[in-house]
């Protein structure tokens, strides 16, 4: 068997085109995963501000936009984690990949907190506020015990 400059030089060229390409897919996926935590982490913020505003520490008025951020929020979570972002420095767990149908319904059950949360609020009525944002919460809990990693104390 001969090996022809020819034939080395388009061997390069395809290892070349071939790395380039794994390591282009390696940086979108990881973009993914900084996407997904940057949205969580907005989650995460805009839950504090609604908690802040139950606990009086901040103004009612401030309810109706956090929970409407909220609901749009929700509406984002289920494309978050897409087949095959399974991977990286992430907190999910692969339980959302090998239970899809599962996770479907845990973020089905918190967007439909974040909407009826989102209606309830404009008119800001503690008694119905207070249960409505529990509500979210208890969403919130479900995805975290069943889907993400425990964090570290």
């Amino acid at each position: 068997m001969t090996i022809t400059i020819r034939s080395v030089f388009i061997a390069t060229i395809a290892a070349v085109i071939l790395s380039v390409s794994l390591g282009q897919s390696a940086r979108a996926d990881q973009h993914e995963i900084k996407f997904r935590q940057s949205v969580m982490k907005a989650v995460g913020g805009t839950m504090g501000g609604l908690a802040a505003v139950l606990k009086g520490e901040a103004p009612s008025s401030h309810a109706d936009p956090l929970a409407h951020t909220m609901y749009e929020l929700s509406k984002v979570v289920p494309h978050l984690f897409p087949k095959g972002s399974d991977f990286g420095e992430t907190a999910a767990l692969l339980t959302i990949w090998e239970k899809p149908a599962d996770f479907t319904m845990a973020v089905a059950a918190y967007q439909a907190a974040a909407l009826n949360l989102s209606k309830v609020v404009h008119d800001f009525d503690m008694g119905t506020f207070g249960p409505a944002f529990a509500a979210l919460g208890k969403s919130c809990k479900g995805c975290h015990e069943n889907f993400r990693k425990k964090k570290e104390n």
